[in-house]
């Protein structure tokens, strides 16, 4: 199945494990990316710069597929400008921003050949992360874990569409290939 998401980074089926905050781990990660995946975990769940360089290497070293870091990028992450610094020298494939302006994120990895992927729960905020060169955005709707946004999936996923020209990404709330299927008829990648 070929998708916007699995051109943009070269998988064979169009999912992105969630980075769930201090649950996803480097065997989920090893696994989700060996099964055809894209998978994603959050920079915040390694304690250190050393931890993180660590679980990196043995990602890619176990695994063969599109590797992606969530990283909250608000002043409330005073450990963002060193993580994103390791995202670029470890050279993984994509970041998630969340929780405020991608804009340094996407500076700092489109001359790496990072793609940057940006939360949005409406299309203000999409117009804007487009406008900053972000290669897809995140639909964060209603079914969302963790940070959740305040439009149902079905009607976020059109409003985006309507308002900017990157790929949709739906957030959450899918565990079945029916799920998946009624995601991209509605237009997500």
């Amino acid at each position: 199945m070929n998708t916007q998401l699995t051109d943009l980074l070269d998988i064979k089926h169009p999912i992105i494990m969630a980075p769930m905050f201090l649950v996803t781990n480097t065997a989920m990660m090893v696994s989700a990316m060996n099964c055809g995946i894209a998978a994603a975990i959050p920079a915040l769940n390694f304690r250190t710069d050393d931890a993180f360089r660590a679980a990196l290497r043995e990602m890619r070293e176990k695994a063969n597929g599109s590797l992606g870091i969530n990283l909250i990028v608000n002043k409330s992450n005073v450990r963002m400008r060193e993580q994103l610094k390791t995202c670029v020298e470890m050279k993984v494939d994509f970041i998630i921003t969340s929780l405020g302006s991608p804009k340094e994120v996407i500076e700092q990895c489109k001359p790496a050949g990072i793609k940057v992927f940006c939360d949005v729960v409406e299309e203000t905020y999409a117009k804007k992360v487009e406008e900053l060169g972000a290669d897809a955005v995140i639909a964060v709707n209603s079914i969302a874990g963790g940070h959740a946004g305040p439009y149902k999936p079905e009607d976020l996923i059109p409003l985006l569409k309507n308002s900017c020209n990157l790929p949709i990404i739906s957030a959450g709330g899918i565990g079945t290939k029916e799920g998946v299927d009624k995601i991209l008829d509605m237009g997500a990648a």
